[in-house]
């Protein structure tokens, strides 16, 4: 790429407002930005759009950057933000678990805080599954609590041969409505509680 500034001019003329500075930080970053939308997304068209709204977001916030470095980490932030928005909503027919079990397998690097919100969302899609599924308060006591069989007998009032019952069926139930990623991930969970 040919720059019409030296050193890092570009820079300040971008803080400053500079249109033709906002189109050589396009020129120098968009190849790279949407390349990781696009990674992430695994769609021309809309990682095109988030590519360019992170450009849009970059420019609105300007003045706040304090070196290029700082730019270039927004853009990849930002993008990688909207990315996952994106494959979070409803307009994806795929899981959001899958992708998001996709996504952090695929990645070179794995920060604990995206192993985190992986981890944190597979617990929400498996309490809500619990919550449709009678039988659901035994497992979650059960699997998730780490309570005994005479404790849950006693709480819920019934017998230990009914929450064994109950367990087993309700056990059945839930691997037909969970993923495959999910079910792996409830089996974690259960030998982590276990141990």
């Amino acid at each position: 790429m040919k720059t019409t500034t030296k050193g890092e001019d570009w820079f300040l003329l971008f803080q400053q407002g500079d249109e033709n500075a906002f189109k050589e930080v396009f020129d120098k970053y968009y190849r790279a930005i949407s390349y990781y939308a696009l990674k992430i997304l695994h769609d021309d068209s809309y990682a095109e759009d988030i590519a360019i709204d992170s450009f849009r977001k970059a420019w609105d916030y300007r003045i706040r950057f304090d070196t290029p470095k700082h730019l270039e980490n927004f853009l990849y932030l930002v993008t990688r933000n909207s990315c996952i928005s994106y494959l979070r909503s409803d307009r994806v027919s795929e899981s959001t678990n899958s992708e998001w079990t996709r996504i952090n397998t695929t990645e070179e690097e794995k920060s604990p805080i995206d192993l985190e919100r992986v981890q944190t969302r597979l617990l929400e899609v498996i309490y809500e599954k619990l919550q449709q599924l009678p039988g659901g308060d035994v497992l979650r006591m059960s699997f998730i609590e780490g309570k005994s069989t005479k404790q849950i007998a006693s709480e819920l009032d019934m017998t230990e041969n009914n929450v064994y019952i109950i367990k087993s069926r309700s056990l059945k139930i839930l691997r037909t409505m969970l993923s495959k990623n999910e079910w792996m991930f409830f089996i974690l969970l259960i030998l982590k509680n276990r141990l």
